[in-house]
């Protein structure tokens, strides 16, 4: 114990005991009873705020130094950006307005949506604070370190609802502002009344949060590294181990044995006989055997050890061994069944970005129509926009060509058979053309100019080619 631990233990120590002892009292429980709570009752499942800045620090820690963390949270950003999120909009005027947003040179979704992703999944939480002109409702985006939220504000009567965030100036920790989040839909209709007055005092900005591996009532959420931070780092203690014993094992030392040789004799010899270099010539007669010795340390095979590692660690996302180069005994098959539960993971991460762009896009379009910069035609919904997720798998098109190619026989035959009406049967085509990445809507069809026109030709051509009654 040094000495400024001592003092304060022997100046303060008591006083530090008889507080917490008054505050567990006050709370309905003793000093024992610290760091527990009931099954039962609401309790904050929040982590304090020491410890979730030292979530921050150690998740972000990994990233940055460690090998196989960094190619974690790098992996499932990749895999959940892929080829990047595009959007569609009905509206032409909704369409540019969108366009505007996401090549605005400070928002630059196009580069910037991989970076978000990947300090979403890298802290477990994202503020995004929102800087909007009054004048023409144009927003940017800006972004607060998680490791300066102070604490997260719910709606006293519905958990799901999180109606603010508390940070910390990012040079003076001991200012806070308190930021409203951007509720979906109308504020009025979706929190409570005291949410609401609560709401109405937080003048200090707005701001998208959005968190992930969390439940209800657990609003900061949880990063990807941390539940198997200590098994990354055990993992790499392993590795830098064997890494030291190796160099280790590949050392020697020379043996000399003088036959006859008492220890001044030894001595002098040694004294006369220095350690020779890599490549010289040594000569001595029968008496004296020189004998390069390598330590055996009975080194254990070490992969079974680092495959069990990692495939703890991989695991928890379900991350096949293959991946980080663990090939092992899998093959083509065994490898296309072990990659389904991470692909599920993925596209369960890419419907929540999907959501997230919706979010932010409502926001934007709504932005626009309060400052009347935005003009729709009466019977186009401003608010018809979607965001279209990348694919994450190449597709194989030997397997889906032939998939295609028996299903259209399979519907020839039923329409010839009239086991299915030919309004259907376009129907059941166009979803088999969707899996080659085709699609189009058989329900407008009818009204579409270019296709309307084949069916003139076509008909046309089938009334030329009928006989004129009487020819032979």
């Amino acid at each position: 114990m040094g000495i400024k631990s001592f003092l304060t233990d022997k100046l303060f120590g008591a006083e530090i005991v008889r507080q917490v002892e008054t505050r567990m009292q006050a709370a309905g429980s003793s000093l024992d009873e610290a760091g527990w709570r009931r099954l039962s009752g609401n309790a904050n499942r929040e982590l304090p705020v020491a410890t979730w800045a030292r979530q921050v620090e150690i998740c972000y820690w990994i990233w940055k130094t460690n090998p196989l963390g960094n190619w974690i949270i790098e992996t499932l950003a990749s895999f959940v950006v892929g080829k990047g999120f595009t959007y569609t909009a009905g509206p032409e005027a909704v369409n540019n307005l969108l366009d505007g947003f996401w090549f605005d040179p400070v928002n630059r979704m196009d580069i910037r949506l991989k970076r978000m992703v990947r300090e979403l999944f890298m802290f477990g939480v994202q503020v995004w604070p929102v800087f909007k002109a009054e004048q023409t409702g144009r927003v940017r985006l800006g972004s607060i370190d998680p490791a300066l939220i102070v604490e997260v504000y719910t709606d006293p009567e519905n958990v799901e609802i999180v109606i603010g965030v508390k940070v910390q100036h990012h040079s003076d920790t001991t200012r806070t502002r308190i930021l409203r989040t951007i509720l979906t839909g109308e504020t009025d209709t979706v929190v409570s009344n005291e949410a609401r007055q609560l709401r109405e005092n937080w003048n200090d900005g707005e701001c998208f949060l959005f968190s992930i591996n969390n439940i209800s009532n657990d609003p900061l959420g949880t990063s990807d590294l941390f539940p198997i931070a200590d098994w990354i780092d055990e993992y790499e203690r392993f590795v830098f181990g064997y890494s030291e014993k190796t160099s280790q094992m590949n050392a020697f030392m020379w043996d000399v044995t003088l036959t006859d040789a008492d220890p001044k004799a030894i001595e002098a010899y040694a004294k006369d006989n220095p350690t020779p270099k890599p490549g010289a010539t040594r000569y001595h007669n029968h008496k004296v055997k020189w004998e390069a010795v390598a330590p055996d340390l009975k080194a254990l095979d070490v992969s079974a050890g680092a495959r069990l590692f990692r495939n703890h660690i991989l695991g928890n996302k379900s991350i096949p061994e293959h991946f980080y180069g663990g090939g092992g005994d899998v093959n083509r098959a065994t490898a296309g069944e072990m990659d389904a539960p991470f692909y599920a993971m993925i596209d369960d991460r890419q419907n929540l970005v999907k959501h997230i762009l919706e979010t932010i896009f409502t926001y934007v379009v709504a932005s626009a129509l309060e400052a009347s910069n935005l003009h729709v035609e009466r019977d186009e919904d401003p608010f018809d926009f979607a965001a279209q997720k990348p694919e994450t798998k190449e597709k194989d098109m030997a397997k889906v060509s032939s998939a295609v190619r028996d299903i259209v026989t399979s519907l020839v035959a039923a329409s010839a058979q009239q086991w299915i009406d030919p309004e259907n049967a376009t129907k059941v085509f166009a979803f088999v053309l969707a899996l080659i990445g085709y699609e189009f809507d058989p329900d407008t069809m009818d009204t579409d100019p270019e296709y309307r026109d084949y069916k003139d030709k076509k008909a046309k051509g089938k009334k030329e080619e009928k006989p004129e009654e009487g020819a032979e």
